[in-house]
């Protein structure tokens, strides 16, 4: 469902939605998990899941810098697949543009 149509069903009552940030690569989904748990008895119509720019890192090699492109966190496609399997609820997947 659309976040629109959330809002056209609940209009008059008041309606809670979450934004999460994903975990750092490397860490578990299950500490993500463990901090939505006690959330869910909120019954949030969706929730919202950041996403992380990448980031430069520069490395030296002979004398000259190579720039390389790395992202701290996983892809947000992926956790709001995760999180919308494991509760059922829609989630809102965040997108940025920059860089230009």
């Amino acid at each position: 469902m659309k976040v629109t149509e959330h809002i056209k069903r609940n209009i008059g009552n008041t309606m809670f939605s979450f934004e999460i940030i994903p975990p750092k690569k490397g860490n578990s989904i299950q500490a993500l998990y463990d901090n939505i748990d006690p959330l869910m008895e909120f019954n949030p119509p969706f929730i919202d899941v950041t996403t992380s720019r990448e980031q430069y890192v520069y490395i030296e090699k002979q004398g000259l810098l190579d720039r390389k492109i790395t992202r701290m966190r996983p892809g947000t496609v992926g956790i709001c697949a995760a999180i919308k399997h494991k509760y059922n609820v829609d989630t809102v997947p965040h997108v940025l543009c920059g860089g230009f």
